[in-house]
């Protein structure tokens, strides 16, 4: 016991302690962090960015796809900063732009590596401070401010003050360790949508597997649940590789019922690849995991490892196409769909988005389809949905004064959640609030006193859409 007490007392002793100060500080550097701190720092105001892993970008930057730039009917919602980026890396040949689909809305395929390094040249561009491999520790709040926050990293603790601080974590981190109202869960239950540890194969064949559902639509048949368009066919897939393939219900049923699928998934989905015969897997599910509970994430993690090896051996042997399939990558983190939601000034509930409300103090657009994957495991609900706005007051805490939300943790309900969740959405969140905050802080005001007039005129300066932009013949 002695060594012990000793060995700790040594540890707190060698310990690096700094302090710093800031006009704004962003806790999360995924879609909606990455946004909040590009637009906070270029507003004027002072930004750190503290992000726990080792590169910017979270789920932007591990092979999912950009979904949601597009309404139903193909018409452009989401611009600003993600349509920057996607510039970007066009003007790299790093992808191939945004293509309509009948399931998805949009589908916007593209490099996860040159992303991560235009991440980093846009936020240096800018002036923002980072911090990586860096975790909140510690929430000083007094009277419902945030007066400063302890991060850890590498034997280093640093306290950080600013005038306003911005959650950008995804599960709502910040805000729950502050002590912010909060709610989870689908309808109220408790139950959350499930999570899915994704990975990659190469050696896939797709031709195979087109040839496959053409010659058996059955394959392409969904339940009374999904709203769909039509032409989510054979013919699609082949006409660009710029999509997303969700299929085979009939044959998953099949496996399922022969106890053969190693998944808990009524269908496959892979996310195509710039690179030939490489596609992203979407297909674990676990079930009653809390994204927000350690013990949970823990468990998924494990599940989902095990789990991913004795998938691409199904495949290998049931799915036409993936009779060479091998893993090549299992995803660095498990992607969490829905943890907690925080209560803001403001409220965006169902009833708004699906009669498609813009609201005079809306920050931009949202328009991905309701996607809910059922926390009990009985499948997926899809509904399109028109475009709608996103409320100012989705981002401004309710609880303290001086916090900010931005992507799946803002004020909205379950179902509004499920929709804009997607990562174009999230950054559209994350540049109202990071404009806000540097507005405030240049008024020396409060993120509830900022004049929205004002912020919208800003955003549209910016590039940011208040409706959608018509498409062109």
């Amino acid at each position: 016991m002695k060594r012990v007490n000793f060995a700790f007392g040594r540890l707190n002793s060698l310990m690096n302690k700094q302090m710093r100060q800031y006009d704004v500080c962003v806790i999360g550097g995924g879609p909606g962090g990455i946004a909040a701190a590009l637009s906070a720092a270029r507003g004027g105001a002072k930004v750190l960015l503290v992000e726990k892993n080792g590169c910017m970008g979270g789920n932007l930057v591990i092979g999912l796809p950009l979904l949601g730039y597009l309404d139903k009917d193909g018409r452009q919602v989401t611009a600003g900063i993600a349509q920057e980026l996607v510039d970007a890396l066009a003007a790299r040949n790093a992808t191939y732009g945004h293509r309509w689909c009948p399931l998805h809305n949009s589908v916007t395929l593209y490099d996860h590596e040159q992303l991560r390094i235009i991440l980093f040249e846009k936020l240096l561009e800018a002036k923002v401070d980072m911090l990586l491999h860096t975790e909140l520790t510690r929430v000083n709040v007094d009277d419902g401010h945030i007066d400063s926050v302890t991060v850890f990293g590498k034997g280093w603790e640093i306290e950080v003050s600013a005038k306003i601080f911005i959650d950008g974590t995804g599960d709502g981190d910040l805000a729950y360790m502050a002590g912010a109202r909060y709610e989870k869960g689908q309808d109220n239950c408790g139950k959350m949508q499930p999570p899915t540890l994704m990975c990659t194969v190469r050696g896939v064949e797709l031709e195979k597997l087109w040839k496959f559902v053409e010659d058996d639509p059955e394959q392409m048949v969904w339940g009374s649940t999904v709203e769909m368009k039509e032409g989510y066919n054979a013919d699609f897939f082949r006409a660009s590789p710029n999509h997303v393939f969700v299929g085979l219900r009939k044959l998953f049923g099949q496996l399922r019922e022969q106890g053969e699928l190693p998944v808990d998934r009524d269908t496959l989905i892979y996310i195509n690849s710039l690179v030939p015969g490489e596609v992203h897997l979407n297909c674990t599910r676990h079930l009653g995991v809390d994204g927000s509970d350690i013990i949970d994430l823990t468990r998924a993690e494990i599940e989902g490892h095990l789990q991913l090896p004795k998938l691409v051996e199904c495949l290998r042997k049931h799915v036409p196409g993936f009779e060479n399939a091998y893993l090549t990558q299992i995803y660095p983190f498990i992607g969490i769909r829905e943890s907690r939601r925080f209560n803001g000034i403001s409220t965006l509930k169902a009833d708004s988005i699906i009669a498609g409300e813009i609201p005079e103090d809306s920050i931009g657009l949202g328009s991905y389809i309701i996607d809910i994957h059922d926390g009990g495991g009985a499948g997926t609900i899809v509904k399109k949905v028109p475009p709608y706005g996103l409320p100012y007051g989705v981002t401004v805490s309710a609880d303290i004064d001086n916090l900010m939300l931005t992507g799946r943790c803002v004020s909205v309900d379950s179902v509004v959640m499920s929709s804009l969740r997607v990562m174009p959405t999230c950054m559209v969140l994350g540049e109202g609030a990071g404009t806000a905050a540097a507005m405030a802080v240049k008024k020396k005001i409060l993120p509830a006193d900022v004049n929205v007039k004002q912020l919208r005129k800003k955003l549209v300066e910016n590039g940011v859409l208040m409706a959608p932009v018509e498409k062109k013949d």
